[in-house]
């Protein structure tokens, strides 16, 4: 069973293969009069009609989907992207370009993360129309094998420079549901990204990347704090493990020795603020 809040990955997730993309266009395409919308919404729409590639069915693998929908996708712009599929045997393959983030949650404690892929700091790799941009083969691939009762909280940039992991592991399990884990997600990062006393991830980050305030001011006991403003995009999954009548066995996987065979079901929720 499915709980799907999220129109653009209805299609991703019937097919039980993609778990999520999510995609950030750049300020700089605005400011030279380009919709940078445009860019991701088509990279995501070509995404979701490649899942019906036979050679992707078969293999399901996130990085020869970003190659295809790359290649297809004739908009002008650049985004980071994550995607996440999902095998039937409960491996999760990823491919990420750029500084979204993905972790997996067990037992209360932050048990997998992607890591951001940068030129410098503040400066993500980025899928784009321009040959000056990344492409699939720059995508950082990864897999890992999950459990039921693990959670997977995966955003933007947005999320994770704006909130400690310990926050996020407090929120999931205190959230009855994905949907309300998602948005007391975003709507904390928001609180935080413009709280200029908050000393935030993204700003401890900074100070180790040599980053501060100038030097008369650290004299005077001052440090560079604050949160980042960005758009905030978040996405909570929880991960079951279901039981399906044999006359679906073309669908899952065969346990032996089982007359049932077991799929794994993830549960999503969506939140956007900007």
């Amino acid at each position: 069973m499915l709980s799907l809040p999220i129109a653009m990955l209805v299609e991703y997730l019937l097919l039980r293969m993609v778990f999520q993309v999510i995609l950030l266009s750049t300020d700089r395409w605005a400011e030279k009069d380009v919709n940078p919308a445009l860019f991701s919404r088509e990279l995501m729409r070509n995404s979701s009609n490649f899942l019906n590639d036979a050679e992707l069915q078969v293999n399901r693998d996130p990085q020869s989907l970003l190659m295809k929908a790359h290649a297809a996708t004739s908009s002008i712009g650049s985004a980071t992207v994550i995607i996440a599929m999902l095998e039937k045997t409960g491996t999760l393959k990823i491919a990420s370009v750029g500084d979204c983030g993905l972790k997996i949650i067990r037992k209360g404690q932050v048990m997998f993360s992607i890591y951001p892929q940068e030129h410098y700091f503040d400066c993500p790799y980025q899928i784009s129309s321009e040959a000056v941009g990344q492409t699939y083969q720059d995508a950082l691939v990864c897999s890992v094998n999950l459990m039921e009762g693990d959670t997977i909280v995966s955003g933007s940039d947005g999320l994770f420079d704006n909130i400690f992991d310990q926050e996020i592991i407090s929120i999931v399990s205190e959230s009855p549901g994905v949907d309300e884990a998602a948005k007391a997600l975003a709507e904390l990062a928001r609180k935080h990204s413009v709280d200029v006393t908050f000393d935030s991830p993204y700003s401890i980050e900074a100070r180790s990347r040599g980053f501060d305030v100038p030097w008369w001011k650290k004299l005077l006991g001052a440090k560079l704090i604050g949160g980042k403003m960005d758009d905030i995009t978040v996405v909570v999954a929880k991960v079951k493990t279901v039981a399906v009548p044999e006359d679906e066995g073309g669908d899952i996987e065969q346990q032996q020795g089982n007359e049932q065979g077991i799929a794994v079901a993830v549960a999503s929720a969506e939140q956007n603020e900007e």
